[in-house]
């Protein structure tokens, strides 16, 4: 039985371990066969007073298998291509403070994450009422209740995210081969 926050603690040590082997540089291959030369940078772990604090000053739940990635690294930037840069980070907890600052109109839902345009939200009222697939997703100028489900936990998505290399997972049942070169 897989104990909850494990997986993030795994794909998190692989993907360190595969940086670390190949100079803090790895090759991905992205959508369309695209190769790019990517980094990752992690920031040092949150405390668990920090994390603590963050709940209480807020008011909002982070979910546990949120708090293990936090015990790790306080946000991060992934698959940076080196010499364009990138747009995925996974937001530190000041961060997420400064940025959801003025959304008061949609209680108990936080932006966790920018990738591309889009934001990875966490629903805290869906963890107060014990439900598992608390992760939606929206545009990045969208509000909240836009935001869609994306059906799975943060430890869930952060694995499929990884082993699809920084892509946009999520979005990937909207394209089909009779729109797919309509709408790329």
């Amino acid at each position: 039985m897989v104990e909850e926050g494990s997986i993030v603690k795994r794909t998190i040590d692989s993907l360190k371990k595969r940086l670390e082997e190949n100079g803090n540089i790895i090759q991905i291959q992205g959508e369309e066969g695209y190769l790019s030369r990517v980094k990752c940078t992690f920031n040092p772990p949150a405390s668990a007073e920090e994390i603590k604090n963050f709940e209480n000053q807020r008011g909002l739940i982070l979910p546990n298998d949120y708090k293990e990635f936090l015990k790790i690294s306080n946000g991060c930037r992934l698959f940076d291509d080196v010499e364009y840069g990138g747009e995925i980070e996974l937001y530190s907890l000041d961060q997420i403070i400064e940025l959801n600052d003025h959304y008061d109109e949609f209680e108990g839902c936080y932006d966790i994450a920018y990738i591309y345009q889009d934001n990875i939200v966490i629903n805290s009222k869906h963890l107060s009422e014990k439900k598992k697939n608390y992760l939606f997703w929206k545009g990045h100028i969208d509000q909240f209740e836009e935001a869609i489900p994306l059906e799975m936990n943060f430890e869930l998505w952060f694995d499929r995210f990884i082993i699809s290399s920084g892509t946009k997972f999520w979005s990937w049942s909207i394209y089909t081969a009779e729109n797919y070169y309509k709408l790329s």
